[in-house]
């Protein structure tokens, strides 16, 4: 075999089916795993595998034993040139995949595992067959995440992993070129037409302002002749002579102290004159409510006697009690004479009803003759007059009179009595001055005086409002001038500052230009590599393609399929494809028209290939297969042990399979007594793990 590092002894802790640490001795020699599903091969070529890759077969695969209380490791014993390296992969706490590892040289020293072996963790670390080698070439930093693992390997032997890893790199770097092109162009577009519609904009505004200057000079004021205006106005609303700390304040300071101060005053005087006419408001709405209270008592005063002289004259001297009296008197003797006339129509209703002629008086009892008695009666009844012929004496309507005026007189006095109170109330309203002025007894006239007086402060105090109003819409003018001219000067800088700025972006456009030309350089290099590259694969791919047939009719001896070939016309994507050499076309066909044995045998060809045909020492030379032989006869199986043979004459290789019978019986006639070790898990227990049997030859 080639030299480099070989598997000497494999130490597993923790992994998978393993519990307590178990160590196979390979003594550098091919291992044959061989036995039943489930007792354990696939887990030595597991831990194998995860010992130098550090991945499984399945990202994120659980790899640790749960029954198993310790540590998760593999310890990979390796020799080269008679020297033993060790190689320890330790599983992280808490981690399902996350792992260290700490590579040893011979003296005991801790050597980086990428320094040693640089390949090491690029190869693929999935399912079924895997060739592992390392040279001392270190592969670049980013590949293709496109490429399978045929598409590497094939790259790799053909030694174009560089150009390829290139082509991708300044594809995807190309990717990025054409964004930051876009992106860029969008912005300095974006930009240029910002700062343009800015210098557009604040020239108008100029122009405005310009059309109708807020200066009076004819000449356009300089920034510190505003300044100085700008001091002269603070002068002005403070009556007071220019400070001295304004020289060399900001023309942003001067207006705001300006208007600030303006302000101030505005509040201060305007808020104390307005006191004063609130205060002067108030005084005389308080005497206005107290002469009109006064009024309407002078009136309800007068209402009371106009009533009182209208009760005076109807009781004519007399009393109510009497007048009372003399009108129950009536109505009682209006009754009794009712109560007569009532009887005397009864008594005759009762005569009229008997025809004797006599007849007893209803009251006495006495005989009579009915029509003497009649008679009587009706004469009597004459002589009684009735309601509508009595003659009346008023005294009932003078009683109904008198009673109206009596109650009108009570409710005016009740009204008065409110109003002197309201009166009351409102005059200890009144300011002490003006209380002093009011004369006792009150007087019109007098409170009339007092309320001219106090319109006539109202409204002197509005004529000096009305003077400040006036005062401070100048100095308003003037601050509001001023602030025209503060944003004419700041029109002019932004503008300025903006002319600038659109004369240093030609630099920025130049300078995307350039980018812009380097891109298309980039892209013209691309070209001519990938030119390059595809011209290299259509000379070298027959060559493949040779090398790969040759491998596949020796693994699958198919009746009719006995050539894989790559499309040149589809090139540099490689696509593998079956045909057959009695085909005079030599048509291509997809391998999914192969049977389930030619499709195994298959995905083990680009590994046999290649390594037959690498030539060069390695690092590590290593083939590791886990059950290859499915869906294989035994025809296929024994032609399968030949190619191994041959190639184990290169690599080490370790091999898991479940046909034990036939590996058995053609490993002693393919191999060389004492290359290869043969490991049986015979059992397999929950707590214990695997129990393994070697055997060597």
């Amino acid at each position: 075999m080639v030299a480099g590092f070989r598997i000497r002894t494999v130490a597993i802790e923790g992994f998978k089916g393993f519990t307590t640490r178990k160590e196979i001795e390979f003594k550098q020699r091919h291992v044959f795993l061989l036995g039943k599903n489930g007792a354990g091969k696939s887990s030595i070529v597991e831990a194998i595998r995860w010992g130098l890759f550090g991945s499984t077969r399945r990202p994120n695969e659980i790899v640790a034993n749960r029954s198993h209380g310790g540590r998760c490791c593999v310890e990979i014993a390796l020799n080269r040139d008679g020297k033993q390296w060790n190689l320890r992969r330790t599983l992280n706490p808490g981690s399902t995949g996350g792992s260290d590892a700490v590579l040893t040289d011979e003296h005991g020293k801790e050597r980086l595992l990428g320094e040693i072996m640089p390949k090491l963790g690029s190869v693929d670390a999935g399912e079924g067959a895997h060739i592992i080698f390392a040279s001392q070439e270190p592969l670049p930093r980013s590949q293709s995440g496109k490429l399978d693992s045929f598409g590497r390997t094939i790259f790799a032997q053909l030694g174009l992993t560089y150009p390829q890893a290139l082509l991708e790199q300044m594809k995807k770097f190309l990717e990025v070129q054409e964004l930051t092109e876009t992106r860029l162009g969008e912005e300095i577009t974006n930009s240029s037409q910002e700062i343009d519609g800015q210098i557009q904009q604040f020239a108008r505004q100029r122009g405005i302002i310009l059309r109708s200057p807020p200066w009076d000079s004819g000449h356009t004021p300089s920034v510190a002749e505003t300044e100085v205006r700008a001091r002269h106005l603070i002068g002005d609303i403070t009556s007071e002579p220019i400070d001295e700390s304004l020289l060399g304040v900001s023309l942003d300071a001067l207006i705001d102290n300006a208007e600030d101060t303006l302000t101030d005053i505005r509040t201060q005087d305007q808020g104390t004159l307005q006191e004063e006419l609130t205060s002067i408001v108030e005084r005389r709405r308080y005497l206005e409510e107290f002469r009109d209270i006064h009024k309407e008592i002078e009136v309800q005063q007068s209402r009371i006697q106009d009533v009182q002289l209208q009760l005076s004259t109807t009781l004519s001297g007399d009393s109510l009690e009497h007048l009372q009296h003399s009108v129950e008197e009536e109505l009682a003797a209006k009754s009794d004479m009712e109560l007569r006339r009532r009887a005397v129509q009864g008594t005759i209703r009762l005569l009229d009803r008997d025809q004797a002629d006599s007849a007893d008086c209803p009251v006495c009892n006495t005989s009579h003759q009915r029509h003497k008695l009649k008679s009587q009666l009706q004469d009597s009844l004459r002589q009684l007059p009735d309601e509508a012929t009595a003659p009346s004496t008023g005294l009932e309507a003078r009683l109904k009179k008198v009673q109206t005026l009596n109650q009108e007189s009570q409710n005016l006095r009740r009204e008065l009595s409110e109003l002197e109170e309201s009166r009351r109330a409102t005059r200890a309203q009144i300011d002490a001055e003006d209380a002093e002025q009011i004369s006792n007894p009150v007087s019109t006239d007098n409170l009339n005086s007092i309320i001219s007086r106090c319109l006539e402060k109202e409204r002197s105090i509005e004529a000096r409002i009305e003077n400040r109003t006036d005062w401070f819409d100048a100095k308003e003018k003037r601050l509001s001038k001023l602030k025209e001219e503060h944003k004419f000067h700041e029109l002019q800088r932004d503008l300025a500052r903006l002319q600038q700025s659109r004369n240093q972006f030609g630099g920025v456009e130049r300078a995307y230009q350039d980018l812009v030309v380097f891109g298309e350089s980039v892209r013209e290099i691309r070209q001519v590599i990938k030119t390059c590259f595809n011209e290299q694969l259509k000379k070298d791919i027959p060559g493949v393609s040779e090398n790969l047939s040759r491998v596949f009719a020796a693994l699958t001896n198919h009746t009719w399929y006995d050539r894989l070939t790559i499309p040149i016309d589809r090139l540099p994507e490689l696509i593998l494809q079956v045909a057959s050499s009695r085909d005079p076309a030599v048509i291509g066909h997809p391998t999914g028209v192969l049977n389930g044995q030619a499709q195994s045998a298959l995905a083990l060809v680009p590994y046999f290939a290649f390594s037959q045909t690498d030539d060069t020492p390695t690092e590590v030379y290593l083939v590791l297969l886990d059950d290859p032989t499915q869906a294989f006869d035994e025809e296929h199986i024994e032609m399968l042990v030949e190619r191994l043979a041959e190639l184990g004459r290169r690599v080490q290789l370790v091999v898991a399979s479940q046909e034990s019978t036939r590996f058995r019986a053609l490993l002693p006639r393919k191999f060389d007594l004492g290359s290869y070790v043969v490991v049986e898990p015979t059992s397999w227990s929950y707590h214990d793990g695997p129990v393994l049997n070697i055997e060597c030859e």
